[in-house]
């Protein structure tokens, strides 16, 4: 290699240099490993399940993992194995749902405010204020009361509560946007402003959003278990990993710990696993968290 290619300068906004970048990130690829599970586990789940998730045998109940159930069963003698990965899909997809919504609804409100200024941001923001007024679960849990209990209105819930958080980010990052001169350009150019939302600022906001939504994704796994685990999630027999903890709850004081343990293992490795990735695409896309 001669002396002026390797002065070449490294050009840091390319997809291969960001991917580079990722798979050196040891946390983050253990977090996609953990993901990569898991989607196997929506996609084949109940085929990969070693009994029928929703078979009761009563002369099996709450007996300890063995060879023949290797994470044990519950209280009605259901294979509590087969029934987490058959729940996977429940859990995993109400929270990518309720990111969806939040990402969908959010994102364009914080554009349009941040873009706009002035009383439309005024308007959007004040009512993103009284959101964030409230916790996301608490939020959750009152909107879900007031929809009714099921695990479509959770996940739709909790997309509501995540609404201001991705507005508030699109909104900062479209400030920022709409001063860069190639947007100053856009306009000298008389290029309307549905144009210049469309080709310029969206595009230049989608990368805060990607990192914000895989980290909530997490967050919803857990707040999708939890709203589950208090009675306005998933009802039964669904095989929800929240619903299974609370049903298994009575039962650790005699002993029968592997009724809440696994379920709980999984809600983990499943907020695990998006938190890595998460933080993973944050180092790769802010250059001053690379530096350090």
């Amino acid at each position: 290699m001669s002396l002026y290619e390797r002065k070449m300068p490294v050009d840091t906004n390319t997809i291969r240099y960001r991917f580079r970048l990722f798979i050196k990130n040891k946390p983050a690829i253990g977090g996609l490993a953990i993901l990569a599970v898991i989607f196997v586990l929506v996609i084949a789940g109940p085929s990969l399940a070693p009994h029928d998730p929703l078979a009761t045998c009563f002369k099996d109940k709450l007996k300890g993992p063995s060879i023949t159930h290797p994470f044990g069963t519950d209280n009605y003698g259901r294979d509590i194995m087969s029934r987490i990965f058959a729940g996977a899909r429940y859990t995993l997809i109400s929270a990518l749902v309720a990111v969806l919504v939040g990402t969908v609804a959010g994102t364009p409100l914080g554009i349009v405010s941040g873009y706009f200024g002035r009383g439309i941001d005024m308007f959007f923001m004040r009512i993103a204020d009284v959101l964030l007024a409230f916790p996301p679960l608490i939020l959750a849990m009152a909107i879900v009361s007031g929809l009714g209990p099921s695990l479509v209105n959770a996940a739709i819930a909790i997309g509501i509560s995540y609404i201001p958080i991705f507005a508030r980010m699109a909104r900062s990052k479209a400030i920022q946007v709409k001063e860069m001169n190639y947007v100053q350009a856009a306009h000298a150019l008389g290029s309307g402003h549905l144009r210049i939302i469309l080709t310029d600022v969206l595009p230049n906001c989608m990368t805060p959003l990607i990192v914000q939504g895989t980290i909530y994704t997490g967050y919803g796994v857990l707040w999708v278990a939890s709203l589950s685990f208090i009675g306005l999630g998933a009802r039964l027999p669904i095989p929800e990993w929240g619903l299974m903890i609370a049903e298994g709850r009575q039962y650790i004081i005699n002993g029968q710990w592997w009724t809440t343990v696994f379920p709980g293992l999984f809600i983990m490795l499943g907020v695990a696993g998006c938190t890595l990735i998460g933080d993973g695409l944050r180092e790769v896309f802010n250059p001053k968290l690379r530096l350090k």
